[in-house]
This record gives C-alpha cells, sequence and structure tokens, in this order.
C-alpha cells in the first residue's frame, strides 16, 4: 500500500507588522491585546499554513535577543493563543531577517549616498524627527525605512530549517548585475559602488520536509514601483529585485551572498525544489511595474505559474473600488492588495513554485466577500474602510505535494549482468521509496514478482538485483520513485 502524498501549505502574507519606531512593536507584541495582531494571527489559524513569510514585520538587527523578540513574543502571545476559539498554531522553526531598510550608508563623506537627489545626505535617525525628516533619512538609506530593521520580514516553520545553509544576498551591489536598469545618469559613480540591489533582504531558506527531501524558500519584498519621479529608480530596482530570483534560479555565476559564495541555486543535482514567495509589489498586467517585472519568473521554465490564487473578495471589491480597476485587464478575484482609487486593487503577492519537485493541489487568497461573517477580520473596527484596514494586503496561501526530482533520486542509473543476474545501481535520495519494473515491449510495466532494492543509507546508493534474468534477451527495466508522507 503506497503511503499518503506529503502535502505543505506554503503562504506569504504582508501582515503590516510595522510601527513608526525601533522598540514599538515588541512592546504591543508583549501582551496579547493588540488587536491588529489577534486578526493577523486569526487569520494565520484559519488558514494553518505550515511554512509563512510575514512582510513587513519589524526586526531589529542588534543581536539576539532583540533580533527575535518581536517574532518570538508574536508566536508566544498571539499564534500560540487561541483567538476566537480556534486551535493555536505551533512554529518551533523560525528566521527573522537582517535588512537593509532604515540603514544609512556611512560613506557620505566619500561615496555620496543622496540616493533621492535632494543635494543632501542624512546619515542619522531620531524618533522625534517629523515625518517629513524621517523620510528624507529613509531616502538616504540602503532601503526605505525610519529606523534599521523596519519593514524586514520573518518566516515562520512546522518544518526544520536548515539554518547553516541560509543564504542572504542583502550586500549584493546592484552594480553588479549584469543588463541592470538602474536609472541613467540618476546616482554618481560614488553612489553605485555602494547601492546594494535589495531594498530588504533576499533570503534563500532551505526547509527539511522530511530527511532528504527538501525545498527552497526564496523571500524577499522587493520596493515598491512608486513614490519617485520620472527617472523611475524604484520602479527599475523593483524589475532588478525580482530579476536577482530570475538569476538565482538559473545558477548565475556572477552572483554572490553575503559569505562570499557565488554562484545560485547550484544545478549539480539537476533541477531543484523551490517556492519564489513574497509581496513583490509587481502585477503581471496592471500596475506601474517596470518592463512587465513579475513576468521574469512568471515566464520563467522552472517555474509552475499555472495556478492563479483568487478570492470572492477580490472579486468583488474590484468593481466596488472604481478608480484604477476600471481600466485593469488582469482579474479582479486574482487581486491581492487593497489599494486606493488612485492605485487601485492589484495582484502583488505571489506564490510561485518549481516545476520540479511539486504538483499544485490547491491554491487561494484570503479575502471573505463582506457578506462573509469573516469579512471584519480585514479591518481594526466595523468602520469597513480602506483606511482602517489590518494590512492592505491579503494572505495567498497554496497547497503543494511534494514529487520526487527525478535527478535528485535516480542518479547514475546503470544495468549489468553479473552471472545469471541482472544487477541495477543508482544514486539514491533519503526519504524516497523505490521500485523496479520490468517489460518486454516498452509498453506493458509490472513490477511483479518483486525485485529486491537494497538501498544503503550512508553511500546514498541503490542495487536491486533482478535474479535468473542474466539470460534472457530484450527485457527493459525502469526505477519509480515516490514520496510519502510516512
Amino acid at each position: 500500500m503506497l503511503a499518503a502524498p506529503l502535502q505543505v501549505r506554503v503562504a506569504t502574507f504582508n501582515c503590516s507588522l510595522n510601527r513608526p519606531t525601533q522598540e514599538q512593536l515588541p512592546a504591543d507584541l508583549a501582551t496579547t491585546a493588540n488587536v491588529q495582531a489577534q486578526k493577523v494571527a486569526e487569520i494565520l489559524q484559519r488558514v494553518r499554513p505550515d511554512v509563512v513569510l510575514l512582510n513587513e514585520f519589524d526586526v531589529d538587527p542588534t543581536s539576539n535577543p532583540f533580533r527575535v523578540l518581536a517574532m518570538n513574543r508574536f508566536h508566544a502571545n498571539y499564534l500560540a493563543v487561541s483567538q476566537s476559539g480556534l486551535a493555536p498554531l505551533n512554529y518551533p522553526y523560525r528566521y527573522a531577517a537582517i535588512s537593509n531598510t532604515g540603514v544609512p550608508t556611512g560613506a557620505a563623506s566619500t561615496n555620496g549616498g543622496d540616493f533621492d537627489n535632494n543635494g543632501a545626505v542624512v546619515s542619522s535617525y531620531s524618533d522625534t524627527a517629523t515625518t517629513a525628516q524621517k523620510d528624507l533619512y529613509g531616502n538616504d538609506c540602503f532601503g526605505f525605512g525610519w529606523f534599521p530593521g523596519q519593514y524586514s520580514f520573518v518566516v515562520y516553520s512546522k518544518y526544520p530549517i536548515q539554518t547553516a545553509a541560509i543564504r542572504s544576498f542583502r550586500l549584493f551591489k546592484w552594480k553588479d548585475l549584469p543588463g541592470h536598469v538602474m536609472p541613467p545618469g540618476y546616482y554618481t559613480s560614488g553612489e553605485q559602488d555602494i547601492f546594494r540591489l535589495s531594498s530588504k533582504n533576499h533570503v534563500d531558506i532551505p526547509i527539511e520536509v522530511k530527511p532528504g527531501q527538501v525545498f527552497h524558500l526564496l523571500a524577499s519584498h522587493p520596493t515598491p514601483p512608486a513614490f519617485d519621479s520620472s527617472e523611475d529608480r524604484n520602479g527599475r530596482r523593483n524589475h532588478d529585485e525580482i530579476r536577482l530570483w530570475k538569476e538565482y534560479i538559473s545558477n548565475a555565476p556572477f552572483l554572490y551572498d553575503d559569505d562570499g559564495v557565488f554562484g545560485g541555486l547550484s544545478s549539480a543535482n539537476g533541477e531543484q525544489r523551490f517556492v519564489i514567495l513574497g509581496d513583490m509589489n509587481a502585477d503581471p498586467l496592471d500596475g506601474d511595474s517596470f518592463n512587465g517585472a513579475i513576468n521574469q519568473l512568471r515566464n520563467h521554465s522552472l517555474v509552475n505559474a499555472g495556478p492563479n490564487p483568487a478570492s470572492p473578495g477580490g472579486a468583488e471589491q474590484g468593481p466596488l473600488l472604481g478608480g484604477a480597476n476600471l481600466n485593469d485587464i488582469g482579474a479582479h478575484a486574482n487581486d491581492t492588495a487593497y489599494f486606493s482609487p488612485g492605485t487601485g486593487n492589484l495582484r502583488v503577492d505571489h506564490v510561485l513554485p518549481s516545476k520540479a519537485g511539486f504538483s499544485v493541489a490547491d491554491s487561494g487568497v484570503f479575502w471573505p466577500a463582506s457578506t462573509d461573517p469573516l469579512y471584519g477580520l480585514l479591518f481594526l473596527s466595523a468602520s469597513y474602510t480602506q483606511g482602517n484596514q489590518i494590512t492592505d494586503h491579503r494572505l495567498v496561501w497554496m497547497d503543494l505535494i511534494l514529487t520526487p526530482v527525478l535527478s535528485q533520486c535516480v542518479r547514475n542509473l546503470a544495468a549489468e549482468r553479473q552471472g545469471a543476474d541482472v544487477v541495477l545501481k543508482w544514486g539514491s535520495q533519503a526519504g524516497v521509496t523505490y521500485r523496479v519494473e520490468r517489460s518486454a515491449d516498452l509498453v506493458q510495466w509490472s513490477d511483479q514478482p518483486a525485485i529486491p532494492i537494497v538501498v544503503n543509507g550512508a553511500t546514498s546508493m541503490a542495487i536491486a538485483t533482478d535474479p535468473g534474468a542474466g539470460s534472457t534477451t530484450g527485457r527493459f527495466y525502469r526505477v519509480v520513485a515516490t514520496l510519502g508522507a510516512d
């Protein structure tokens, strides 16, 4: 009897758990009474993802416990506490990303750092400054933020995170991306020498669903293509932030991570199992993206862009908002963000799995219709207005069934006669069940009588012996690999 397929629910949610000062989010999460955090947690308890990326979650870049304080408090006081009678969530594995947001260049006197080109470099921040002053500081940082770590992201997982194998690309320079679309003539040569491509961070987080079965969670939050002028510096940066993942899954040799290791997602064992996800701030058909930025991934040969997560709320609210929505091309049911009429609702939050290693069982966007009792979860109070939302984004989820990655679980298959027997050998992979089938015509296949298989976990080699078949001619063999939940 075959084991049940191994299925993982992956989600991304820009939850807007950001605050105007570095100390405020940990303080807000120190109790169980914050309404926004309660509703974010309830949405998560209803969707119940196995792995979730939360964008716009402040992360203090100083060493632990401060770096993980807000993340752990949200887990202990909200996720692990029943909301509206729902079962609590437990994520034993967590990751808080260091971000470029709110990090000053520290090189204003030698390299520039006037990233907004207003003639002055602001390199220090103050919690008591005016909003305009904080914006001037944020605009000259490596990524916009009023303080270091604002708008960062965290990951919660029910499965082990291979911490030692995490790769971060926070320090990768924009100028080092061949063919970049940096606005011509906008940044000085000194500024180009220090400008980091990632507005927050790009992180490859390997997650081990079962021994030997890993998928790479590729998490990021590119800058919105807005808040600039005709040079379109943010739109161009958004395009190239998305392109970084395109190059990464293509195993581009020029990429270097924060540890100085070059190369993308290694293809040493052939195709890899990955999920690209996050608030990408890019709609495939509408909005202000530069050159259809997200389609660099959606059209990639290794990416399965077929699933179109949808919701009844998006379909309902698109026509009701009016404004820019009246000229949209994309279906409003696929929208993931509820913006102002001037911007319109857009599909900017994405879960994009690899074709290799997954089949898609289901997907959706948590956006109830206004007639649904759960509609109120999207708002801080009974005032159901755009400005009263807990966040202007919606959670996007996808159910992924793990399937074998052939190049990883059946490697260098070879058959030879050994006396009266035929012996097959191949490189194996943990967590995979094998069986050998025979055929005389390449049409009809059978695994009966069963061919014994011995798998050596220490050497990752499998040997199957078909006794007494050494004198048989015209016999063909194939190896069938399966994954299961047990």
